[in-house]
């Protein structure tokens, strides 16, 4: 719903009007005072639908009986993670933590081997959800502090407050939080560091890894409804990383790849990507040694950025898929093994 007054066009009537000035004032005062009100009802009518899709969503959660017998294929590892980095208190793309782990709950309902990467507060969620299928999970309990990339926080902090970053940039004038909060860029970019960490590990002794958001579908059953994950078009290619592409394209924007951490675009989200250990842990050490460039060159953005400088580097290491956000159980999935 949008409720919308045209204050040019009132404005515009007044001046024919044969009233006086006083009188305009007043219409003008009434004029604001109607704005005003629309706004704070489209602004509780948004309250109330979030309110409701959260109650609704913690009834779906709480109503979960749990897994039965296996019935899913176990040859890969799903990696995700749910770190609080404060966003519930933002001014802006505000979100609070426990509306993140409602969204995560179709997720976790995926009958898969599953590695997640959690607060301590939000493990009791993870295990309640994960019932039935204790030995295809493991829950390693992080927070954003136990990332490597935390040390570059303060030095991120810096350079977003620099005169030079902020000198054209459309992230910050959109006022997106990748310009602005140094958690939110930690946290995106140490996802491949949680994919290596799960491929030294291995808790499952598989070869092939899969990285999915915790967070990814924002709550709409993009999910298979049997929550079932049988992947296809994905372990052939297990020496090349997958990524989804967005339009317009990622070989689009080369030419504009060095002022790329300045510009809005999603050409290649990291909600997703998937490959086989050598490749995903190569990939995870060229990232590290492009951070670091980043913060002696006075730049910083998130995880899409980086991989798509990764890709202009070395394309010969990705494989592009032509998406959109959510498109992965369109693109990977088969009904049966």
């Amino acid at each position: 719903m949008v409720l919308e007054i045209s204050a040019t066009a009132t404005f515009g009537r007044l001046k024919m009007w044969p009233i006086s000035s006083f009188k305009k004032k007043a219409l003008a005062a009434l004029l604001v005072i109607s704005l005003a009100a629309s706004a704070l009802l489209l602004l509780a009518l948004q309250s109330y639908m979030s309110w409701q899709k959260n109650a609704e969503d913690s009834i779906y959660a709480m109503s979960w009986e749990g897994f039965g017998p296996e019935r899913g294929l176990y040859n890969f590892t799903v990696v995700t993670a749910m770190l609080d980095i404060g966003r519930g208190n933002w001014s802006e793309q505000s979100r609070p933590y426990n509306t993140y782990l409602l969204y995560m709950q179709r997720m976790l309902r995926l009958d898969v081997n599953m590695v997640v990467f959690v607060e301590p507060k939000g493990k009791p969620f993870i295990e309640w959800m994960r019932r039935g299928r204790e030995k295809r999970t493991h829950i390693a309990v992080t927070t954003l502090k136990d990332l490597p990339y935390y040390r570059y926080k303060d030095r991120m902090a810096e350079i977003m407050n620099s005169p030079e970053y902020k000198k054209n940039n459309e992230l910050v004038a959109k006022k997106l939080c990748e310009s602005y909060v140094p958690e939110y860029d930690i946290l995106q970019l140490s996802k491949l560091y949680l994919i290596n960490r799960t491929i030294t590990e291995n808790p499952f002794q598989t070869n092939f890894f899969i990285w999915l958001d915790g967070g990814y579908g924002h709550g709409e059953d993009i999910y298979p409804k049997n929550r079932l994950w049988f992947p296809k078009n994905l372990f052939e290619f297990a020496d090349r990383a997958t990524f989804l592409e967005r339009t317009p394209g990622v070989k689009n924007l080369e030419e504009k790849q060095n002022i790329l951490h300045k510009l809005s675009v999603n050409a290649m989200p990291g909600g997703f990507f998937a490959g086989g250990s050598k490749i995903l842990s190569a990939l995870y050490a060229l990232q590290v040694q492009l951070v670091e460039e980043w913060m002696s060159s006075g730049i910083v953005d998130d995880d899409q950025t980086a991989y798509m400088l990764l890709y202009y580097k070395n394309p010969s290491m990705f494989r592009l898929v032509p998406a959109d956000w959510f498109d992965v159980f369109k693109l990977f999935n088969s009904e049966t093994s």
